[in-house]
């Protein structure tokens, strides 16, 4: 009995030492190393995002394209007249002569500004009438008409100047005809350009709706004011021309 009473005592201050006992906590997770430096490690980057470029708009022509394309039409009518004015007829030819002496006995007993103002007068029809083929959507052939009719009344006179002097008629036709007639046919060119731009402007507008703003017809009249300068200073290089030309006539 005393055995038994022995173990159980001894079984229980066993227990007690184990509720005795610091419960242990369990061990906290452990950080992640920093990196070295002492900075922080950044979150992974995302992929980039790539967004179509926007369609390219359809290039313009240069604008020197149409200025050419006029220019070669311009030395292409001076060309077809000097060919024209040498297959005429003798009674064509005689005649044209005729015309061609009075022309310049005209100006040697004219002034000054009466050549100068005749000269800018014959311009200003034609810059009138190129002027006015702008306002209209189909005023493209009419424009490019007078451009070439100028440039084929400036090969005719040369090569009139030329079968009715001979050699002389080349030196009148090199300082009389040539110099004016260069400036001005150059502004006439550029203002068909102009014509020819608002006549397309007129047409477009007509055939897809597209609006008209004003600032373009004011562009349209200031450059057409500077065209009619560059007249006004081809009929004084006229008259001026004449002038020194007296001696040869």
């Amino acid at each position: 009995m005393e055995g038994n009473w022995t173990e159980n005592r001894a079984v229980f201050a066993a227990q007690d030492r184990r509720k005795a006992e610091p419960v242990l906590s369990e061990k906290p997770a452990e950080k992640p190393p920093e990196p070295p430096g002492g900075e922080e490690k950044l979150p992974p980057k995302e992929p980039p995002v790539y967004v179509a470029a926007p369609a390219a708009r359809p290039q313009k022509r240069p604008a020197g394209t149409m200025t050419t394309v006029l220019g070669v039409l311009f030395l292409a009518a001076i060309g077809y007249g000097a060919a024209l004015a040498g297959s005429m007829g003798a009674d064509t030819a005689g005649a044209l002569e005729q015309i061609t002496r009075g022309y310049l006995a005209g100006r040697a007993e004219s002034s000054f500004w009466d050549i100068a103002f005749h000269a800018f007068l014959s311009s200003l029809m034609l810059a009138g009438g190129v002027f006015l083929c702008g306002f209209s959507a189909v005023g493209q052939p009419f424009s490019i008409f007078f451009l070439l009719f100028r440039g084929m009344g400036l090969g005719m006179s040369m090569a009139h100047f030329y079968l009715s002097f001979d050699g002389k008629g080349i030196l009148l036709a090199l300082l009389l005809l040539l110099p004016a007639g260069a400036l001005s046919g150059y502004a006439l060119l550029l203002g068909c350009r102009e014509s020819v731009r608002l006549s397309n402007r007129f047409f477009r507008a007509m055939t897809r709706g597209e609006a008209l703003s004003s600032r373009s017809f004011q562009v349209y009249g200031v450059k057409f004011a500077i065209l009619l300068l560059m007249l006004a200073a081809a009929a004084l290089l006229d008259a001026g021309c004449a002038e020194l030309c007296e001696f040869l006539l």
